[in-house]
């Protein structure tokens, strides 16, 4: 009896302990329930903070890439590696710690990524507008000069052909009139067809510094009444037509001025040589530089 006794204390002293341990690991296990309850949403708040950077990461490639860069393979690149996390981060059953400090350093490295190819977007963008500029520039300038050349050139159209003109000799004193030529070379002057023999076109050769001195050639053309083209009918070019001349004379040129005459023979004097007007022109250089007329009569004396 005196041993049961004296256990009796000790056994509740115990059973005391017993009751005090199995409180504190109730309330340790609660607390422990508690705080993994918070911990696992903490987790998964930052879970879904993770998939927000990464779909907003995946809007500002979207972005860059309407644009159509140079670098945009790139940043289709990075865009696909994002969606891949996100599809990958929505799967995660199991959200830790080591998880969620994974997907963070990957979300940091793609904004890292995403600043330096902002960075060589906007340097590649400035490029292509300084480019587009000088580009502008040239093509004013170009525009510019080729409007300089078209002026220069046509100045130098008008010039070469104000040269050319200046070229050209103008006769003076252009007279024309039917002539018999004696055997002995004798030249007498007659009004009368059936007495003439040929036509004689004489005049005056100006004095002209700017034309090259040396061989000059002028053509004249004599058209009876009927329209025939008296003479040789020799074909030259006036301003781009073939035109029927009568005869040509060469004349040494020296820069002074020239008395020349032409005689035009016909082929067939008793066809030719008819009663009427007769029209004169005389070329030189491919120009019409005179004319005149004159008539002829009929009877002999």
């Amino acid at each position: 009896m005196e041993t049961q006794k004296s256990n009796s204390p000790v056994l509740k002293i115990l059973v005391a302990l017993l009751g005090i341990a199995i409180l504190g690991l109730g309330y340790y296990t609660y607390n422990m329930y508690n705080e993994s309850k918070e911990t696992e949403q903490i987790l998964q708040q930052e879970k879904e903070q993770v998939i927000n950077e990464l779909e907003d990461l995946k809007v500002n490639y979207d972005q860059a890439l309407e644009e159509k860069t140079k670098i945009s393979t790139k940043f289709e690149e990075a865009k696909t590696r994002i969606e891949s996390l996100i599809e990958e981060v929505k799967k995660q059953k199991k959200i830790t710690a080591g998880v969620i400090h994974k997907y963070k350093r990957e979300v940091a490295s793609l904004k890292a990524q995403r600043d330096k190819l902002y960075k060589l977007a906007d340097s590649l963008r400035a490029a292509n507008m300084l480019l587009i500029t000088e580009n502008d520039s040239l093509n004013t300038n170009l525009e510019q000069q080729k409007q300089f050349n078209d002026t220069l050139l046509n100045k130098n159209e008008q010039l070469s052909q104000t040269l050319n003109k200046a070229k050209i000799l103008y006769p003076t004193n252009i007279v024309a009139q039917g002539v018999k030529i004696k055997s002995s070379g004798k030249v007498i002057e007659t009004n009368k067809y059936k007495r003439a023999t040929d036509i004689r076109v004489c005049f005056t050769v100006p004095k002209n510094e700017i034309l090259e001195t040396g061989n000059q050639t002028f053509y004249v053309r004599v058209v009876n009444p009927n329209g025939d083209v008296i003479g040789s009918q020799e074909t030259i070019d006036v301003d781009n037509q073939s035109v029927e001349v009568s005869g040509s004379e060469n004349v040494i040129y020296e820069n002074k001025a020239l008395k020349v005459c032409i005689f035009v023979k016909p082929k067939d004097i008793e066809h030719e040589f008819i009663k009427g007007k007769y029209d004169v022109y005389l070329y030189h250089n491919g120009y019409k530089v005179g004319s005149t007329s004159f008539e002829m009569e009929s009877g002999l004396f």
